[in-house]
């Protein structure tokens, strides 16, 4: 099993953006809320390697951008300001990644990473 998704489709600078997926154990088999102990994430500049202002282990454990249902089944959604260029000079295209960690009873833990890319857009301030 990959460590790490890549979104195909260029997310617009400041939108808002869905993702989902499963949260799985170390056996592939999923991980509901009621099992999960941490879920949080952190999005980084790819560029740069470093958090995104305020993006750091953020707490998504059915709560602010995340939800998850018993049976595993994740979404995350991004509100626009997690979707800003902060480059400077603004590139084009700029590469960013979610990293999602969590825990489970036992000390068991996982992570798994979110590459994607905000296309920007000239006439967005």
């Amino acid at each position: 099993m990959s460590d790490v998704t890549a979104l195909q489709e260029t997310v617009p600078e400041q939108t808002t953006v869905r993702i989902t997926g499963a949260i799985v154990d170390e056996a592939g088999a999923a991980l509901g809320s009621t099992t999960l102990t941490t879920l949080t994430m952190t999005l980084y500049s790819r560029t740069t390697g470093l958090p995104l202002i305020g993006a750091a282990q953020q707490n998504i454990l059915n709560t602010g951008k995340g939800s998850i249902d018993g049976t595993g089944n994740f979404v995350l959604t991004l509100p626009p300001s997690d979707n800003a260029i902060v480059s400077t000079p603004a590139p084009a295209v700029e590469p960013h990644e979610i990293l999602l960690e969590w825990t489970w009873p036992s000390g068991k833990a996982g992570k798994h990473r979110i590459q994607f890319s905000v296309r920007n857009l000239s006439k967005v301030t």
